[in-house]
C-alpha cells in the first residue's frame, strides 16, 4: 500500500476514534444539560437557564470565525482547538460559583460546539474525496450516534449510583474525553494542503455571492427545521396534544438514535449511485411523509393506537434523516472551493444554530394556533427544499452533484504485462 494511502487510512482511524470518544463524553452531559450545570455549580435553575442562553447567543459568532480560521490554518488545528476549549470548560465547571463565571465557562462550551461542526466537516473533506468522503461522513455519524447513546446510559448510571458526586464525575470524564479526542487527532498527522487549498481570496463576500451555494444553504435551513421535530416539536405535541406518556419520548429518542447509528452506512451504500441532489430530494419526500404521519396520529384512538402511530411516524422520520444526512454534508463540502471550504461550511453549518434559535418559539406559536398548522408548515418546508435541490443539480459543480463510485479492487499482477508496440 502506498505511503500516502497508509497515512490517509491512519488519519481516518484516528479521526473516527476521536469522534467516538468526543461523542461518548457528550452523551454523558447533553441529556442532563441544565440539571447537570445546576447540580455541579449549585446555582439556581433560573440562573443556569439564563446563563446558558446568554452563552449560546455569544457563541453564534464562533461559527464564522471558525470558518476563517480553517481557511487560514487547517481544519484539524481548529478541531483540536474546539476540544481544548471544552476540556478546559468542563474541568472548570465544578469551580463555578457565580453568574459571570457561569457565562464564561458555558460560553467556552458553546463556542467549542459551534466551531466543531465546520471544523469536523472540513477535516473529513481534507481526508477523503468523492465517494470516499460520503463513506467517511457516514462512518462519522455512526460512531457519534453509537457513542452518544452509550454515553447517555453511562450518565444515567453515574447519577443513579453516585448522586451529586455523579454529576462531578460526569464533568471530569467529559473533560478527559475531549483531551483524548485531541490527542487522537494530533497523532493522526495533518493532511497536506495543496496549492488550491491555500491563498483564499474574497472571504465571506465570495460565499454570499455564490448564488447556487446560497440556494443550497436555504434548502438546508428548511431541512434542519424539520430535523428539529424530535427534540423540540414532538415532546410538546405528544404530551399536550396527544396525551402520550412522557416516558414514551425517551423510547422514541432511543429508537431514533439506534436506527441512525446502524442505518447510516447501509443507506449510504444504497445512495452512492444516485446524484447527491436527488438523494437529498428523496429524503425531503420521506420527511413530508413523516409530517403527514405525525398529523394523522391525532386521528387515532387514545392509548395503544396512538402509541403505535407515534412509533411508526418516528420510524418514517428516522428514514428521512438517514437519507438526508450524508449527501447533505458531502454535497456542501464538494461544492465549496477548496481555498474557502472553511467559510463555505461555516455558513452551511450555521443553519443548525439558526434552527436551534427559531424552532422552540416558532413551533410553540404554530402549536398554539393548531397542531395541523405545525405539520403543514414543516411538510411545506421539506417540499420546497426538495424542489430547490433538484433544480440545483444543473447549477452546482458536476463533481459535487455526482460523486464517483469507487471501483472494485483488483488483484495485483504478478508479472509485467506486454506493452503495446513492444
Amino acid at each position: 500500500m502506498p505511503r500516502t494511502k497508509i497515512a490517509s487510512v491512519l488519519g481516518e482511524r484516528a479521526f473516527l476514534t476521536g469522534m467516538f470518544v468526543d461523542a461518548l463524553g457528550n452523551g454523558l452531559y447533553v441529556p442532563l444539560t441544565l440539571l447537570f450545570i445546576h447540580e455541579v455549580t449549585g446555582l439556581p435553575a433560573t440562573t443556569v437557564g439564563l446563563g446558558v442562553t446568554a452563552a449560546a447567543t455569544v457563541a453564534l459568532a464562533a461559527n464564522p470565525v471558525a470558518g476563517a480560521l480553517i481557511d487560514r490554518f487547517d481544519a484539524r488545528s481548529v478541531l483540536v482547538g474546539t476540544y481544548v476549549l471544552r476540556a478546559v470548560a468542563f474541568g472548570a465547571y465544578p469551580f463555578v460559583g457565580g453568574f459571570p463565571a457561569l457565562i464564561a465557562v458555558a460560553a467556552l462550551v458553546s463556542i467549542g460546539e459551534r466551531a466543531y461542526y465546520p471544523a469536523s466537516a472540513g477535516y473529513v473533506a481534507a481526508l477523503a474525496e468523492g465517494a470516499g468522503r460520503d463513506r467517511l461522513y457516514a462512518l462519522m455519524a455512526t460512531a457519534r450516534n453509537v457513542a452518544f447513546g452509550l454515553g447517555g446510559l453511562l450518565s444515567a448510571g453515574a447519577v443513579s449510583l453516585a448522586g451529586h458526586t455523579g454529576y462531578t464525575l460526569v464533568a471530569a470524564v467529559n473533560a478527559a474525553s475531549f483531551v483524548v479526542a485531541a490527542v487522537c487527532l494530533l497523532r493522526s498527522g495533518a493532511p497536506a494542503r495543496t496549492a488550491r487549498e491555500r491563498g483564499a481570496h474574497g472571504g465571506y463576500r465570495r460565499v454570499m455571492a455564490d448564488r447556487p451555494f446560497m440556494a443550497l444553504v436555504g434548502a438546508e435551513q428548511a431541512f434542519t427545521l424539520v430535523h428539529m421535530i424530535l427534540p423540540v416539536a414532538l415532546p410538546v405535541y405528544a404530551v399536550t396534544v396527544l396525551g402520550a406518556s412522557p416516558g414514551l419520548l425517551g423510547l422514541l429518542y432511543a429508537l431514533n438514535t439506534f436506527l441512525v447509528a446502524v442505518g447510516q452506512v447501509p443507506v449510504r451504500r444504497l445512495q452512492q449511485a444516485a446524484r447527491r441532489t436527488h438523494a437529498l430530494a428523496l429524503g425531503g419526500a420521506v420527511l413530508i411523509a413523516a409530517c403527514a404521519a405525525y398529523a394523522a396520529v391525532a386521528l387515532l384512538p387514545a392509548g395503544l393506537p396512538r402509541t403505535l402511530g407515534l412509533v411508526a411516524a418516528t420510524l418514517v422520520l428516522t428514514a428521512g434523516e438517514l437519507l438526508h444526512a450524508t449527501p447533505s454534508w458531502a454535497l456542501a463540502a464538494a461544492a465549496a472551493p477548496a481555498a474557502l471550504r472553511g467559510r463555505y461550511l461555516a455558513v452551511y453549518q450555521l443553519t443548525w444554530a439558526v434552527a436551534a434559535v427559531v424552532a422552540p418559539a416558532g413551533f410553540s406559536v404554530l402549536l398554539e394556533e393548531s397542531a395541523p398548522a405545525l405539520w403543514l408548515t414543516l411538510g411545506a418546508l421539506a417540499g420546497v427544499a426538495a424542489g430547490v435541490v433538484v433544480r440545483l443539480a444543473r447549477r452546482l459543480p458536476a463533481d459535487a452533484v455526482a460523486a464517483p463510485v469507487p471501483r472494485p479492487r483488483t488483484e495485483p499482477q504478478t508479472r509485467a504485462e506486454p506493452q503495446p508496440g513492444t
